[in-house]
């Protein structure tokens, strides 16, 4: 027999007990009266009435804690207290389910947040019922303030707001992002539920930038090397076609070395380029004297510049005796370029100083001052972008490649320094680069 049954027999079997308990108990006080039969059907309705109330009693405790579970259930004997223990043991089992979900969503949202790709979920009418920080960091919203309120009315940027409206979301739609127009999104919109939408976005700013400077490169590289082989094409044409005197294939053979020399430079600068940035960062355990460095610099400058300025390398007190740590043609490569350009972008009898100095908490400063041609600020944030001139005529009268100072940044990077332009366009520029402590040591 199960306990439902178990339970159902004893509750009769109880009643009945007492209803002819009760009865008993009338019939024999019914002979005091002469009335047995009558006073023994009410003493077993009166005992049966009593355990009916005293049950009522006990169903109305349990029904009273029921209206509020989270008070502590009463302590009953019989039915009315199994019922008690399993409603709480019931009630404790979902209330345990459901902070185990309400845990579970917690940890789901909290991963959501951390992602730097945008989440943003509109109910049927395309209010915001939730939005992850990304999201409104890319929609320029904010996570509590503009919840329930209509996206559209937020978020006004034409492709978006057209993209929403044409329930064709088979594909994405990249638009300026909306938070001042400054950079762009791949926004994804998936329906789901009864109406319901799914809004993904993300911040490809750096992509778009990345595409770019891939297709300037490529650009470029094709326009730098398309020029000097027209040169050299032309030219060997007219040694193939028309009879030259001496003197003239001499300077067509000169003119055409130049523009191998030229082509030679730009190979040779784009391997240099590639092979600093797929190389690991160099160790510190290699040292390279800094006066020797800046002798070989200094007499590269000479060269270039052959008595047209007035250069000037001043090595601080001490600074002789310094070493500095890293790849040593890396070194001489960034403080070169440096030099180079500033003879190249400084007219005939500027001044270029060359200053090497040590810092007091260990590092060290290697800056290129010219009184040249000056930059633009809006220029300077580009410079060390490949390829990237602000005259480009002039630098290609000047033999330069525009990548030098590409190669400088990585070269700095690489070697935990950095790279500061600073400069006034008619006033001149300084290039300083500084090196970290852990990269310069006493001799």
């Amino acid at each position: 027999m199960d306990s439902s049954n178990s339970w159902l027999w004893s509750r009769v079997g109880a009643r009945l007990l007492m209803a002819g308990g009760g009865g008993l108990i009338g019939w024999w006080a019914g002979h005091l009266v002469d009335h047995p039969a009558a006073i023994g059907l009410i003493g077993a309705a009166l005992a049966v009435l009593s355990v009916s109330v005293l049950d009522t009693l006990k169903g109305h405790a349990v029904l009273d804690w029921l209206r509020t579970p989270e008070a502590v259930p009463p302590e009953l004997p019989g039915l009315w207290g199994e019922v008690a223990h399993r409603v709480q043991r019931v009630i404790y089992l979902k209330d345990k389910q459901i902070a185990e979900e309400r845990a579970r969503l917690a940890q789901f949202l909290s991963a959501i947040e951390a992602s730097p790709n945008g989440v943003m979920l509109l109910d049927a009418t395309e209010h915001i019922s939730w939005i992850s920080p990304s999201a409104a960091d890319h929609f320029g919203l904010h996570p509590q303030r503009d919840l329930m309120q209509r996206v559209t009315n937020l978020v006004r940027q034409p492709a978006f707001v057209q993209y929403l409206a044409s329930g064709d979301y088979r594909e994405a739609v990249k638009c300026p992002a909306p938070r001042g127009g400054q950079g762009y999104l791949l926004v994804h919109i998936r329906s789901y539920g009864e109406g319901l939408k799914l809004v993904l976005s993300q911040d490809i700013t750096e992509r778009e930038r990345a595409d770019t400077m891939r297709r300037d490169f490529v650009a470029n590289v094709s326009h730098e090397i398309r020029t000097p082989l027209t040169v050299l094409s032309g030219f060997i044409e007219t040694l193939a076609s028309l009879p030259l005197t001496e003197v003239e294939r001499k300077r067509v053979v000169d003119l055409m070395m130049q523009q191998a020399e030229r082509m030679q430079g730009l190979v040779a600068d784009l391997l240099t380029l590639a092979q600093i940035e797929g190389s690991p960062r160099p160790a510190s355990d290699r040292w390279t004297r800094v006066d020797q460095l800046l002798q070989r610099v200094e007499t590269d400058a000479a060269g270039l510049s052959r008595d047209r300025h007035v250069l000037q390398f001043d090595i601080e007190t001490n600074g002789g005796a310094c070493e500095i740590a890293g790849v040593e043609s890396e070194w001489l490569s960034a403080m070169g370029n440096l030099v180079s350009n500033a003879i190249r972008y400084t007219p005939d009898g500027g001044e270029i100083a060359v200053r090497w100095t040590l810092q007091p908490e260990g590092g060290a400063v290697f800056s290129v001052r010219d009184s040249g041609i000056g930059i633009a600020p809006e220029h300077i944030p580009r410079l060390t972008e490949r390829f990237y001139r602000v005259d480009g005529s002039r630098s290609r009268e000047t033999g330069g490649t525009g990548l030098g100072l590409s190669i400088v940044k990585h070269v700095v990077q690489r070697h935990g320094g950095e790279l500061r332009i600073t400069s006034e366009a008619g006033k001149g520029s300084t290039f300083t680069l500084t090196v970290p402590a852990a990269r310069v040591r006493m001799r």
